[in-house]
């Protein structure tokens, strides 16, 4: 499942939902709710053991429950009124399926958990590293970060550096890193990696490749096109060793 585009699995289970529900409440002629309560509890019993067998994360199985149990919900909400109508009138009643007040509200919250779900689509594409946005990953990449941790505090690397002020907008710098190991020898020939990442719009994003100049001394003219704070991750990497920081800077909105 983790190959699996989250849109499409929430899409395909919610298709599901809807030709389950009305193949039990136009096909069998339920009650809509309990056409809906069967409904939402077939898709836990199909979605939880496949989460349970490929974890996609928190994030990403509570987005499926709220999604898959709303739609059932939602569907049973809005198909209770004609029931009612049916029952207090004793006939079929005329005019439309769906009361156009609770049917709106189902399909604000789904819209908003669709949105949800983009966000949390695009969170994971930005995972440049094991410490960038921990926040937002998996169990196992955490317990991952926390060992990576371990082994930077033993190996002892020196990893310094940075603007030797503070970046503006739509200026250009050079971002330098100085890497020395534990003994206080510079480390070259390493592959070093910067990565930017902007709290306001993560479409700029980026990575940029330090190039080595002088012994252990690694740099990249930067540019920040955006105002507001940037989480910066520092990648050097030598051989099978590999060292990770994490820091944050605040651009200014305007230049001084």
């Amino acid at each position: 499942m983790n190959n699996v585009h989250l849109l499409l699995s929430l899409g395909v289970g919610t298709i599901f939902a809807f030709l389950l529900f009305f193949g039990l409440y136009l096909g069998l002629k339920w009650e809509g709710k309990k056409a809906a309560f069967t409904t939402i509890l077939t898709m836990w019993f199909v979605y939880f053991p496949l989460a349970y067998l490929y974890w996609p994360g928190i994030d990403v199985f509570a987005i499926h429950f709220v999604f898959y149990t709303m739609t059932g919900y939602g569907l049973g909400i809005v198909t209770n009124v004609r029931s009612t109508r049916m029952r207090m009138e004793g006939a079929e009643t005329q005019g439309g399926w769906f009361h156009w007040a609770p049917a709106l509200i189902v399909f604000f919250f789904l819209l908003l958990t669709l949105q949800e779900s983009n966000l949390i689509t695009k969170s994971l594409s930005h995972k440049p590293g094991i410490v960038a946005h921990d926040f937002r990953q998996k169990e196992g990449q955490y317990n991952a970060h926390l060992r990576q941790l371990k082994i930077q505090k033993e190996r002892g690397w020196k990893i310094t550096g940075g603007w030797d002020r503070a970046p503006l907008i739509n200026e250009s710098n050079p971002f330098v890193i100085k890497a020395h190991d534990k003994a206080g020898n510079v480390i070259s020939q390493a592959q070093v990696k910067a990565t930017f990442l902007s709290t306001v719009n993560t479409d700029k994003d980026m990575y940029i490749d330090l190039k080595e100049g002088e012994a252990g001394v690694y740099s990249a003219d930067v540019t920040l096109p955006l105002y507001g704070v940037w989480t910066i991750l520092v990648t050097v990497k030598k051989g099978d060793d590999l060292h990770e920081i994490k820091g944050q800077i605040v651009v200014d909105p305007e230049k001084k």
